[in-house]
């Protein structure tokens, strides 16, 4: 997850993307389509976006779902279909921020590197 993001921003950055991930969670859970079987199928993605537990992969599962919802099922319009794609687009390209599952395990470590020993010219 690392080699993803540069950084897992905190801060008002961070509250942002929670507030982010927390829009698409709700838009997922929120949406009438569909019946009792895929709602309980669409709660663990939700959840996970919640959490911020393999960001980019559940963005990209709620983007193919609102595609499959509204190529066809026929339960989007097209502008809550776009709003849709634009918001799990952006989450998926800016990551899951520091208030995140992501951030905690996959975040940034220090590493310190040991100095080396000083060689001579003739050793």
């Amino acid at each position: 997850m690392q080699r993803l993001f540069s950084m897992f921003p905190a801060g008002g950055p961070g509250a942002g993307l929670l507030l982010l991930r927390l829009a698409v969670a709700l838009s997922l859970l929120l949406h009438p389509s569909g019946g009792p079987l895929m709602q309980a199928m669409l709660a663990l993605p939700a959840i996970g976006l919640c959490l911020g537990v393999l960001t980019p992969l559940l963005a990209t599962v709620c983007f193919l779902f609102s595609f499959h919802d509204f190529l066809v099922v026929g339960g989007a319009t097209l502008p809550e279909t776009g709003i849709r794609f634009l918001i799990t687009g952006a989450l998926a390209l800016l990551g899951p921020g520091a208030l995140s599952l992501d951030a905690r395990l996959f975040g940034r470590r220090v590493i310190t590197v040991p100095p080396r020993k000083n060689q001579g010219v003739g050793e």
